[in-house]
């Protein structure tokens, strides 16, 4: 084989490097910043994409609902103020003892692969309830038991059985795994004014946020304390108080010093409002329509807290009132649970905070978020019967009959008559102090801030 011309033209090459080695060299380092820059800002992205970055880690069948909401919509939707009503659906009947309930699919509904939506597409996982198809239009839930609240289950969107079609504007056009868990997702829209969308999922905020600073994403949603993020001129957040969730201190209603209701009383009236949140006064947030303005009121009240300390010194121990009073709280709630056992100390109590990841199996007193039902219905979080998610053990026989009652009725006003009732007896009982709805977070660069607000849009 003659090497001759490939030598020759190796010698060539060598001598133009030599000759223009600045240049190259130049070259080299324009390219090398390019690229950088690239990665960090995506200065070549496509002018009608937006990379989103989600925190948490999910599989096919626990998406979040900011990426569901952009593929497909619910059979029903709850408004502003926690009514329900028809989205999908014409509407439903219910019988009298709310043990059957009818569901009727509106007209000429399509999933986003073009083929029509029949009840038989759908599926649901809903305890002690049998679901029936009378034909392509209907569904009909049989219950064992009276349950007012059922079409808030039905709020969550929906797919087509086994997939991940649901009904736009947004579909599912690849999905990236590692092991079992999805790391990445673009979604593609028909309509040519709306982005794609680039998802990627983060296991936790830290590494979210040194995602975002190297560019991976220009939007980082839900992220909870945006004090994380570096800064600079080219970053904004948007905010919204999230109804859906509350920040609470439960306190456990079997501890020695905290069974005494006035105890918890003072301890309510104690703890200061949390500058920069709204507050939360009740299980229930001042828009839905069961919220009862008249019921009592806890906090930054350090005089009723005297007085409620002092109506429980009958009943409690001055070895007791000294003891040790533990406040366990999530990561992300540290500062508050500082601001929180500060005010206790205040008031004489030895009060420590301790700060856990997970659920805690044993706790006095307990500082997390709480998600709240769209319907009133809090049966769950605190009813005596339910030990698994009645975290303070709460146990009032008043509380758990306006739960039964208001499960088992169907007209709005009286519902509201037995949940304005459990709102009284549960704060004059104080198993818990509510402190304020947090707050969601969109963090995201400024010069994709039309793309987003097109994408938040469609999200509802």
């Amino acid at each position: 084989m003659n090497l001759k011309p490939f030598r020759l033209f190796l010698l060539i090459i060598f001598e133009y490097l030599k000759r223009n080695k600045i240049w190259v060299i130049g070259g080299i380092a324009f390219l090398t910043a390019l690229v950088i820059l690239q990665v960090k800002f995506n200065l070549l992205h496509s002018q009608n994409s937006i990379r989103v970055g989600l925190i948490g880690t999910f599989q096919e069948h626990d998406l979040p609902e900011e990426l569901t909401k952009l593929v497909s919509a619910s059979l029903v939707e709850a408004s502003s103020d926690g009514k329900l009503r028809s989205n999908l659906v014409k509407g439903w009947e219910v019988n009298n003892d709310a043990t059957q309930f009818k569901f009727k699919l509106k007209d000429d509904l399509r999933w986003s692969d073009n083929t029509p939506i029949k009840t038989t597409d759908l599926e649901f996982a809903i305890p002690n309830t049998n679901v029936s198809y009378p034909d392509d239009k209907t569904i009909q839930f049989n219950l064992k038991e009276s349950y007012s609240p059922l079409p808030s289950l039905l709020i969550k969107p929906v797919f087509k059985k086994g997939t991940l079609i649901g009904t736009g504007p947004y579909r599912i056009t690849k999905v990236e795994k590692s092991r079992i868990f999805i790391t990445k997702i673009t979604l593609q829209s028909d309509d040519p004014n709306l982005p794609r969308v680039y998802i990627r999922f983060y296991p936790n905020e830290k590494v979210a946020v040194t995602g975002f600073s190297l560019g991976e994403v220009e939007v980082l949603m839900g992220l909870n304390d945006p004090k994380l993020m570096p800064q600079s001129s080219l970053i904004d957040v948007k905010q919204k108080t999230d109804y859906s969730k509350i920040v609470t201190i439960f306190f456990q209603t079997g501890d020695t010093l905290l069974r005494n209701r006035s105890l918890r009383q003072a301890l309510s009236y104690q703890i200061p409002q949390i500058s920069g949140e709204e507050v939360a006064d009740n299980p229930y947030p001042p828009n839905s329509w069961v919220y009862n303005s008249d019921s009592k009121k806890y906090l930054s009240n350090p005089e009723e807290a005297q007085s409620a300390l002092e109506r429980a010194k009958s009943q409690v121990t001055d070895d007791q009132l000294h003891s040790e009073l533990v406040l366990t709280a999530t990561p992300n709630l540290e500062e508050v649970g500082k601001i929180v056992t500060e005010s206790w100390r205040k008031l004489g109590f030895d009060a420590k905070l301790r700060i856990e990841s997970g659920m805690p199996q044993n706790f006095q007193a307990l500082l997390i978020t709480q998600s709240i039902p769209a319907d009133p219905d809090q049966y769950f979080l605190w009813h005596a019967s339910q030990t698994k998610t009645n975290l303070t053990k709460y146990d009032s026989k008043r509380a758990d009959k306006d739960l039964e009652d208001g499960r088992k009725i169907i007209t709005e006003d009286d519902r509201r008559t037995k949940y304005f009732d459990f709102q009284k007896t549960l704060l004059e009982d104080a198993p818990a102090a509510f402190l304020y709805f947090p707050k969601y977070n969109i963090v995201y660069l400024k010069k994709i801030g039309p793309l987003l607000g097109k994408l938040l849009s469609k999200e509802g």
